[in-house]
């Protein structure tokens, strides 16, 4: 949609009859009310969208002012009637009182949609030279290119490199700013730029882009659109706002602009396209949402579940926080579907009745997208999903499907994934493609696996001049984590784990005896006995520890200390008749053989030691793993004595205890 589509006549008929024509007062102190003084019925029947689009040429004029909407219900009449955004003026209203009903869309920028991707094509382009971070100058080939540019205009600076579809270009890179100075060759940006770049070409975009409004106090309705569609945005405010429709906003190139405090309803119908939520587009470079609250209902079509949040190609550094989406009857596609870019997501609360994807995060070709290192940070974000049977089907994946490519700079902290029932097959972190470095998990939670993609532990790119393959994780960190299993022995020696643990069906606590208990049974008695369940993950390489501490008192009668494993006796220590005679055991019950997660036998071995003498002449014993029953870990002890003989071993300490193979203290 373009303006000239939008207005249906010229300025001049749009005028006639204008209030005030000729108030020609500050902007600041010039306020219009659509319905005193452009002649909207603000009655939810009549179509106002052409006193509206009066009030607001009639401000363009000016050069801002603010916009009232005094209580009522103001209808945009059909599609491409929508309320273009003008430069500095203030749109607002008397709260959930004003109501704008739009089609399509409601508000929208001067070009519509067609400012981005579907027309970066059209402007006239000038050189420029390379930039770094930090950088406050564009340096044009010659002053008359930089003569195109004056103080406020908005000037874009993109990649010449760009993926082209029909109709589309997509730049690698694009920066918004705005012009403070030209000094010869050189224009002076009004910020410092945020990231270095190759390759640039710049053109004027004032025409296309909104500067300074603010939008407020307002509910925007859009039963099959969006109630923001903005595709030129800079320094901009949206805040204290309702809206209804398919999705929220879509942003394009809304760039140093806020949207905060919207309460939303969206609604997806199975007979109609869907949205996402929030869609932030080409562009979009430091924009910041906070403070939303959105209520989903319906389902979408099949096939079509689009990400709840979109952070499109060549965004940057958006900010999205205290964030809660209700959608608890709601089956989503992808919570997040981000692409590497400085992203910075903290504390958000979704439900919904089932999740396929909670974060799929990818990085594009390295060799042209140069700000791979861009990477993603995540705190404080809960799913919960009510749906028995699927839940969700992946939690966090990280991938890069480039020869070369890497995942940068990740760091995922206090997210919690809440789902009914287990499937093995779920992924609750996943590094599915190329190589991964810097990655921080720390405080990830849910049921699911923590997996690798095979190929990625296999892949031949990145080998260095040694020959050897570089590894697929390298600095990657797992932190109190909680998860249903690792998937493989390559997620294993890959990456590091520091006091993770595992959810599903696992044994109980350590078990022990309180310092100075008696083992005084005749015969043998079951003394600790740990659970190992049938249905709890067991990996290569877990240990079950036994650590015992004992003496018996000059005993005339024989002592002994029994070990058995799965049902299979594993060691006996036999304690002559002597005098005070001291044991200590410690035992490593560990698994191996088999699949990662499905090992099928342990061995028992370490030392035991009996003071006095050299203690018994045992080394190890291997058994086989049957996880069909319930299996216990067993220690048991007696006195070949009288049944009545108070004679015993008395224990200093006795502990059995479970230990993952992940866990590092």
């Amino acid at each position: 949609m373009r303006r000239r589509d939008l207005i249906a006549a010229g300025p001049a008929t749009l005028l006639a009859g204008v209030a005030d024509a000729t108030d020609r007062r500050a902007p600041e102190a010039v306020t219009v009310d659509v319905r005193r003084d452009f002649g909207a019925r603000g009655d939810g029947i009549a179509d106002d969208w052409q006193a509206i689009e009066n009030a607001g040429l009639h401000l363009g004029q000016l050069g801002g002012g603010s916009m009232y909407f005094p209580a009522g219900r103001y209808r945009l009449g059909s599609v491409g009637k929508n309320i273009t955004i003008r430069n500095n003026v203030r749109y607002f209203g008397d709260g959930h009182a004003s109501v704008i009903i739009g089609s399509n869309a409601a508000f929208i920028s001067p070009k519509g949609a067609a400012f981005g991707r579907s027309s970066y094509a059209d402007y006239r382009y000038f050189t420029v030279r390379d930039i770094a971070a930090g950088d406050r100058e564009l340096e044009f080939a010659s002053a008359a290119d930089a003569a195109q540019f004056k103080p406020g205009d908005i000037v874009i600076a993109r990649s010449k490199d760009a993926i082209v579809t029909p109709g589309d270009v997509l730049p690698y890179y694009v920066e918004m700013n705005r012009v403070a100075a030209v000094a010869g060759n050189r224009i002076v940006l009004e910020d410092a730029i945020d990231d270095g770049w190759r390759g640039l070409l710049a053109a004027n975009v004032t025409q296309d882009v909104v500067q300074g409004y603010c939008i407020h106090d307002l509910r925007i309705e859009c039963e099959d659109g969006y109630p923001f569609f903005i595709q030129g945005s800079y320094k901009s405010v949206i805040r204290n706002c309702w809206t209804r429709g398919m999705a929220l906003a879509c942003f394009n190139g809304f760039t140093r602009s806020t949207a905060h405090d919207i309460i939303a309803e969206v609604s997806w119908r199975p007979d109609r396209t869907s949205a996402s939520v929030f869609e932030i587009e080409t562009g979009c470079v430091r924009a910041n949402f906070h403070d939303i609250d959105v209520y989903m209902a319906g389902s979408a079509r099949a096939g079509e579940r689009y990400p709840v949040f979109y952070c499109q190609e060549f965004s940057r550094r958006t900010a999205l926080r205290n964030v809660r989406i209700a959608a608890a009857g709601t089956d989503l596609g992808n919570v997040f579907e981000v692409m590497s870019g400085g992203h910075r997501f903290e504390n958000i609360e979704v439900t919904a009745r089932s999740v396929d994807k909670v974060l799929d995060y990818w990085v594009r070709e390295p060799e042209r997208y140069q700000l791979g290192e861009l990477g993603l940070a995540m705190s404080h974000l809960t799913i919960e999903t009510s749906d028995p049977t699927i839940g969700f089907n992946h939690g966090f994946i990280l991938h890069c499907d480039y020869p070369d490519g890497e995942v940068r700079n990740v760091t995922i902290a206090d997210c919690e994934v809440r789902a009914r029932g287990i499937r093995p097959e779920r992924n609750l972190i996943w590094f599915y493609k190329g190589r991964h470095r810097n990655i921080l998990f720390d405080g990830v939670r849910g049921p699911g696996q923590v997996a690798m993609d095979a190929s990625g532990a296999e892949r031949p790119s990145g080998v260095p001049a040694s020959g050897a393959p570089a590894p697929p994780l390298s600095e990657v960190v797992l932190r109190h984590c909680a998860f249903t299993r690792l998937a493989s022995p390559e997620m294993l020696a890959h990456a590091r784990y520091i006091d993770c643990r595992r959810i599903d069906a696992q044994p109980a606590a350590a078990v022990m005896a309180a310092p100075g208990a008696v083992w005084s049974a005749d015969k043998p008695r079951l003394q600790l006995a740990f659970p190992l369940v049938a249905d709890m993950t067991i990996c290569c390489g877990d240990v079950v520890s036994i650590k015992i501490s004992a003496w018996a008192e000059a005993p005339s009668f024989p002592a002994h200390v029994r070990i058995r494993v799965m049902g299979a006796e594993a060691l006996t220590v036999d304690l002559a008749p002597a005098s005070a005679t001291e044991i200590d055991i410690d035992l490593a019950v560990t698994f191996f053989g088999g699949a990662f997660h499905q090992p099928e036998r342990f061995t028992v071995a370490g030392p035991v030691r009996t003071r006095p003498g050299a203690g018994p002449s045992w080394t190890s014993f291997t058994g086989k793993v049957d996880r069909r029953p319930a299996n216990l870990v067993e220690v048991s002890a007696w006195i070949d004595k009288p049944a009545g003989l108070a004679a015993g071993i008395t224990v200093k300490s006795a502990r059995i205890a479970f230990c993952e193979v992940e866990r590092d203290a």
